[in-house]
């Protein structure tokens, strides 16, 4: 299991009782995370913040040098049940047996906010494909990062997250290579993960919203624009476009409104200036 902060200790124990190695990543100065010693545990405490893309590489790299042939991806906002590894690595197995090619498999995702689990989709225009159904797996365009068991005998094939890209978006674009190459995603309508996605607010009591700081929403943009440059679905594309219009709009409302849009702006400038690659 690769995480990029851990605060939560029940969480740990349980998963430890779950898989056979964890491999624990501070994203933060070494003293911020204090660890148990306990057997099937690492823990890498570069000392600084890498980023998210940076320390899923590191973990995972260290579990294929290891000669493992999965990797559970968990942030610190998300709850796990004692089923959740177990029904996503037989699933996986099960696909790879009838010769589907599998990048990784994930769980239905059911935020704090909304106790529904969410759909699997399919990006395509006019409207997505929502995918819903109580049993089995299905082929769907993305996972988000937390919950996802990647198979690791295709990690070297697909490639490593981009890490100058350092949080957003990177989930996306791993599993939009992942289609390009050849290989399927797939989501399990039999597991679920409980994540916390972050708290929500409301603009004039009516319009509902998650706040961000100036420099997030920077790196939002920025990396948005690179996924625009790097061969993202074009349904996917489109509909992004009109809901970065609409975050510009949304957030020029919002204090401190000048710096949210200097930053927004600026990000959509860097994304198009910058190569968008690693």
């Amino acid at each position: 299991i690769v995480r990029t902060i851990v605060d939560d200790h029940d969480l740990l124990d349980l998963a430890i009782e779950l898989v056979e190695q964890n491999v624990v990543i501070n994203n933060g100065p070494d003293d911020s995370v204090t660890m148990p010693v306990k057997d099937g545990l690492t823990l890498i405490s570069p000392g600084e913040n890498l980023g998210v893309a940076e320390a899923i590489n590191r973990g995972v790299e260290l579990l294929v040098e290891s000669g493992y042939d999965k990797a559970l991806l968990m942030d610190q906002d998300s709850q796990i049940d004692d089923s959740l590894v177990t029904t996503l690595a037989h699933h996986l197995d099960e696909q790879e047996r009838t010769g589907q090619a599998v990048a990784a498999i994930g769980p239905r995702i059911r935020d704090h906010d909304d106790q529904t689990p969410a759909p699997f989709i399919r990006f395509r225009l006019p409207f997505n494909q929502r995918l819903q159904q109580e049993q089995g797996v299905v082929s769907c365009d993305f996972l988000i990062t937390s919950g996802c068991l990647i198979n690791l005998t295709h990690w070297n094939d697909i490639g490593p997250m981009r890490t100058a890209w350092f949080i957003d978006n990177i989930d996306l674009e791993w599993c939009f290579r992942a289609h390009k190459r050849g290989f399927l995603v797939m989501g399990c309508f039999e597991a679920t993960l409980d994540h916390r996605i972050g708290e929500r607010e409301r603009l004039f009591g009516l319009v509902s919203y998650r706040r961000h700081s100036p420099e997030r929403l920077y790196t939002m943009m920025r990396n948005r624009v690179f996924l625009y440059r790097s061969g993202a679905p074009s349904a996917w594309i489109v509909q992004d476009a009109l809901r970065a219009l609409g975050k510009l709009g949304l957030f020029s409302l919002i204090a401190p409104r000048f710096q949210h849009i200097r930053q927004m702006l600026r990000g959509v400038r860097d994304g198009f200036r910058t190569r968008p690659l690693p």
